[in-house]
């Protein structure tokens, strides 16, 4: 541009210029043409800078590690990639899911953004992503369990993403050393449940930490007690079969929301879910329910499994794995195609599996990753679980819209979070289930 720009004012209006400085003007343009055309065939033999530029929402300690830890592995393949991160901050991505709408619908999208499995599918019906079936080889194919290939595809049957690990959902984690104090063990039913949390209520002990700043981390443990509730309910609930606001599961499990939160520390609306995570590591509170990314930060302040914490899974969900998937995908107009189709297909491979999952807390998608030393005597112990249970189901935001999640959230931090009314919540979650779109039916018996 600016060599056009010089030609044009040297050769604008010779009329007004002197015969003299209508030379040196033109003298000075051919000039500039003949710098500018002298640096363009300079620089036809050097390849332009590659760029990848990824979203994500990770942004706690052990999240931080971990994404480095992926990104690092694909530099020692592409060293002369720079990576641009942009990470935005909220655990379980409701703002960077608002932050990459706005990026598509301006045709700014990013080379490769974070997901779970269902996020993407209102950019597949937008024709906004790419088919990446190259990614997924006949080798990916065979070292990547069904349950999850099987989440990566959209309803046309190619692949749309590659999942970068697997995090178990619905855990309940405890510091074993105030279970230890007060005599207390792992409950295997509800009655035993209610009363571990009257036994530490009554010694002065948060029983459950919580940290629902975000809103969603409350909406995460209705999620766990909808499984627990039975495979067959959860599988009617993602698909979106529970209309009845009568209906018995649904009131049991939104009364059983309701009364956890006479057992949460005070100051849970003030706190993030990693936040209370650190409570139960610095023994303030007793147990945390979430997914497998505690785990990592867990491990960060130095506790030990299971020797200071461990873990059980509420009433009723003892057989079920509940898979919740963090994957990546390519956007149609991304700027840099060629280098986002290089890290999914780095991404996959077994060390990159396996140097991400470390530090995350998580386990490799891929079987064929190699567990090394780095990698906790939990994460062993959450493999061996997940290649031997009964039932898997896919975690809600990896299986349902997430026009209903952000909707079931806001439900759930209303009618429970601040009225406690069950009956409400079931009333606007059957109306909400009866007016979603459901674009793929699941079946989760124990083929999973």
């Amino acid at each position: 541009m600016g060599c056009t720009h010089a030609l044009s004012w040297a050769e604008g209006s010779p009329v007004a210029l002197g015969k003299e400085e209508r030379m040196k003007k033109i003298a000075v343009g051919v000039f500039l043409a003949l710098f500018c055309w002298g640096l363009a065939v300079a620089g036809l033999g050097q390849e332009k800078p590659s760029i990848l530029e990824i979203y994500h929402w990770w942004t706690s300690g052990s999240e931080k590690a971990a994404i480095e830890a992926a990104i690092d592995v694909f530099l020692s393949q592409y060293p002369d990639v720079t990576v641009i991160q942009s990470p935005v901050a909220g655990g379980g991505g409701i703002t960077m899911r608002q932050v990459i709408h706005t990026l598509m619908l301006a045709g700014e999208a990013p080379d490769s953004f974070q997901s779970y499995p269902f996020g993407l599918v209102p950019y597949w019906q937008a024709g906004m992503l790419q088919p990446i079936d190259e990614v997924w080889t006949e080798e990916v194919r065979a070292n990547i369990p069904d349950v999850v290939e099987d989440m990566c595809k959209m309803p046309d049957g190619h692949y749309y993403a590659v999942p970068l690990g697997i995090q178990q959902a619905g855990v309940v984690f405890y510091n074993k050393h105030i279970f230890e104090k007060y005599g207390l063990q792992e409950p295997r039913t509800w009655e035993e449940f209610w009363q571990v949390c009257a036994t530490l209520k009554a010694n002065g002990v948060d029983a459950i930490a919580l940290g629902d700043r975000n809103a969603w981390p409350l909406t995460y443990i209705f999620r766990t007690i909808t499984a627990s509730e039975g495979i067959e309910y959860y599988e009617d609930f993602i698909n979106g079969k529970i209309t009845d606001p009568s209906d018995a599961r649904l009131l049991d499990s939104l009364d059983k929301l309701n009364r956890m939160l006479d057992y949460v520390n005070s100051d849970h609306a003030a706190l993030t879910w990693d936040q209370a995570v650190a409570l139960v590591a610095k023994g303030e509170a007793a147990m945390n329910i979430m997914g497998e990314c505690a785990v990592g930060e867990l491990l960060i302040a130095g506790l030990d499994y299971p020797e200071d914490f461990d873990v059980f899974y509420l009433p009723g969900a003892e057989d079920i794995y509940g898979v919740s998937l963090d994957v990546f995908g390519l956007p149609k107009g991304a700027k840099h195609p060629d280098t986002a189709l290089k890290w999914l297909q780095t991404i996959v491979t077994p060390e990159a599996q396996a140097a991400f999952a470390a530090p995350k807390g998580f386990i490799p998608a891929r079987t064929d990753a190699v567990l090394g030393p780095e990698f906790s005597d939990y994460q062993r112990a959450s493999m061996e679980r997940f290649q031997t249970v009964r039932y898997f189901r896919p975690g809600m935001w990896s299986g349902t819209p997430p026009a209903f999640m952000t909707q079931l959230t806001d439900i759930i931090s209303d009618k429970i979070g601040l009225q406690r009314d069950p009956a409400a919540a079931a009333a606007a979650i059957a109306e909400l289930q009866a007016s979603t779109e459901w674009p793929i039916t699941w079946d989760l018996g124990p083929e999973g």
